[in-house]
């Protein structure tokens, strides 16, 4: 798959050839309980602070390892960080090379590099030609699952910490020691994460996400979309500002 993601119009309701997603109802009886940083297995998500609008739900569809998400981070930071503290905000995995062959992520890589002013690291370049580098799409995402479960860290924080890793030194986030590491680094209980990362709870969750980007048409890049009632907003895409975004963010918050 060569190529940017398509770019995606100014607050245009999001369309979808599967039948619609409710992410609301998916969020609240798919995604609430996470067994991790002393959360017990089944617990729900407490709820949030009264500030949080709960009739509406920021959701980012994204692969960690795709080079247009590792693009798209700076300007999507942005919007992440004014949404956290009014509405939920998810990550759905995507997915996006699990059934692509290793060069379609060597292509896009290219395609990035002349196409965006994302910048890879020496190491990560040279993991990547010299075929050293292989990834577990259904691994990272559930330590990417676990890594979001504790919910001590805002959302950016975590998904730049881990394409930092891989995009800049060649480390998969599945790798031998990286999850332990990034997760120590970020002030988690870092045997906790590993302990539910590697478990079926999170093999599943990852397979959902999977299943969820698919429904969402997100298999071709990353995605930002806000669901507010039973409507579903799409975000500008690659290329939109952080300004553009927040202000989307803003406005979606005042339609009914």
């Amino acid at each position: 798959m060569r190529g940017a993601p398509r770019g995606c119009g100014y607050h245009r309701e999001h369309t979808s050839r599967r039948p619609p997603v409710n992410l609301l109802s998916w969020c609240e009886h798919g995604r609430s309980a996470h067994p991790v940083a002393g959360r017990l297995a089944g617990e729900p998500r407490l709820a949030g602070p009264s500030t949080i609008d709960a009739s509406t739900l920021l959701v980012y569809v994204m692969d960690i390892y795709d080079p247009w998400s590792y693009a798209y981070l700076p300007s999507v930071s942005a919007v992440l960080s004014a949404a956290c503290s009014l509405v939920d905000v998810e990550v759905v995995h995507a997915g996006r090379y699990a059934a692509q062959p290793f060069s379609a992520l060597a292509d896009s890589v290219a395609d990035a590099a002349l196409q965006t002013t994302a910048r890879f690291g020496d190491d990560f370049l040279e993991a990547l030609h010299s075929g050293r580098l292989t990834v577990d799409p259904t691994a990272a995402a559930a330590a990417m699952i676990s890594l979001l479960a504790a919910e001590e860290l805002p959302v950016s924080t975590v998904l730049a910490a881990v394409q930092h890793e891989f995009f800049v030194h060649g480390a998969p986030i599945e790798a031998p020691g990286v999850l332990s590491r990034v997760a120590t680094d970020l002030g988690l209980d870092a045997p906790a994460v590993e302990l539910f990362a590697g478990s079926t709870r999170a093999q599943e969750l990852a397979a959902e996400d999977f299943e969820m980007a698919k429904d969402l048409d997100a298999r071709g890049g990353p995605l930002l979309l806000a669901s507010r009632g039973e409507r579903l907003f799409e975000f500008d895409g690659l290329g939109a500002s952080a300004e553009r975004l927040v202000d989307q963010f803003r406005t979606v918050l005042t339609r009914p």
